[in-house]
């Protein structure tokens, strides 16, 4: 049994695919841990994976509120791209102690290099076209 770890950006673009994956993965009998954002939780917890939640202050693909009214909020892909240790560092602190064999994650991900890297686990991209 293998010990799986998904990293999926939380949009139903990529999550809804991801899901499919890796339910099909639990069903032979792998364990998968699956990270996204609240809004997917019941999904991922009814296929019978772990969830992980983006910490509300780490979560990059969140839209962040605007400072003053005529600033602009920054998009979710920005502030991946300005804060990358942020959200890496969260991932990496709720996974502490866990084994996982591979990483599974969509093209748009953006750190699943450095993730897997880090945990010295192979990855494999899964895209739905």
């Amino acid at each position: 049994m293998s010990q799986i770890l998904f990293l999926s950006v939380p949009s139903q673009g990529d999550v809804k695919p991801n899901l499919s994956l890796a339910s099909e993965l639990i069903t032979r009998g792998e364990q998968v841990t699956f990270f996204s954002s609240d809004e997917f939780k019941i999904s991922i917890e009814e296929i019978g994976a772990d969830f992980k939640a983006y910490k509300r202050d780490a979560n990059v693909f969140q839209q962040e509120e605007s400072i003053s009214l005529n600033e602009k909020p920054k998009s979710g892909l920005i502030s991946a791209l300005l804060e990358p240790m942020k959200f890496i560092d969260d991932i990496v602190m709720q996974i502490k102690g866990l084994k996982f064999d591979y990483a599974i994650f969509s093209p748009n991900y953006p750190y699943a290099n450095i993730i897997s890297s880090l945990l010295g686990i192979p990855k494999s991209e899964y895209s739905n076209s």
